[in-house]
């Protein structure tokens, strides 16, 4: 049985004798941690993190594999003709930060996609106070976009670059993938998976600080685009994702 729940699954799987197992999609934080270590020594449950990063938040685990998320490939649009921008997608908080990389936009006198959702009050509240005051005829938020819309293909695809620099250890993060999928460097600090995600200097950057960031940014267009695609067709497809886990199985 392979369990993507969190308590539902592994309170059963505890009691059968079926091999499970479950991959860790959530991040591991006080309350989780918990509810794991009541199951780190029951042998027939195999759990499979999705970045070697995540494992070090509860290293007791019986761990089978680290094993990535991975994109249907052919769906995302590879290109080597950029634009004079530069985008965010993602959450709109504090963690995710893409009031970072407004600053370095301003800082950088660059162009500056904004897109994601804003619903919650959390959100709005987050927005009216960070992102607001940046907004301008060079720093633009373009709302939420559809999963595989045209719209965040064409950003992704022509963008010179992706500015991501969250604040947070993220077990995994999928868009950097979607960016280098169609060949766009992404610079990021870090943090959680990002070391792991991103190979450094040569499909974007990983950077310490926000000094070293904005001098990323500049240097975005010595990546080679093919590298980012290459190392997606490497580690981060479905197909990779699906034959990691058929090891697991057997």
């Amino acid at each position: 049985v392979h369990d993507h729940t969190w308590k539902e699954g592994l309170s059963c799987a505890a009691f059968i004798d079926i091999p499970v197992v479950h991959t860790l999609h959530s991040p591991i934080n006080e309350e989780n941690k918990g509810f794991y270590r009541l199951l780190k020594n029951y042998t027939k449950i195999h759990f499979v993190a999705i970045s070697n990063s995540q494992q070090v938040y509860l290293p007791d685990l019986n761990y089978i594999a680290t094993i990535y998320n991975g994109i249907d490939l052919p769906k995302y649009p590879y290109s080597e003709d950029k634009e004079d921008y530069f985008f965010y997608i993602g959450r709109f908080n504090k963690e995710k930060a893409p009031h970072l990389a407004c600053e370095v936009a301003k800082k950088l006198g660059i162009r500056l996609i904004l897109a994601g959702k804003v619903y919650e009050e959390a959100e709005h509240t987050y927005f009216d106070q960070y992102i607001k005051p940046y907004l301008n005829d060079k720093i633009k938020y373009v709302g939420e976009l559809g999963h595989w819309s045209k719209e965040k293909m064409d950003l992704f695809s022509h963008g010179k670059g992706y500015l991501y620099p969250i604040q947070w250890d993220e077990p995994f993060g999928i868009t950097m993938v979607e960016a280098m999928a169609c060949g766009t460097p992404v610079v990021t600090f870090k943090r959680g998976s990002t070391s792991e995600v991103i190979a450094d200097k040569k499909t974007g950057f990983v950077v310490q600080t926000m000094d070293e960031f904005i001098d990323a940014v500049k240097h975005v267009e010595e990546i080679n685009p093919k590298r980012c695609r290459e190392r997606v067709e490497k580690m981060f497809t479905v197909q990779a994702m699906t034959d990691n886990y058929e090891q697991v199985y057997m």
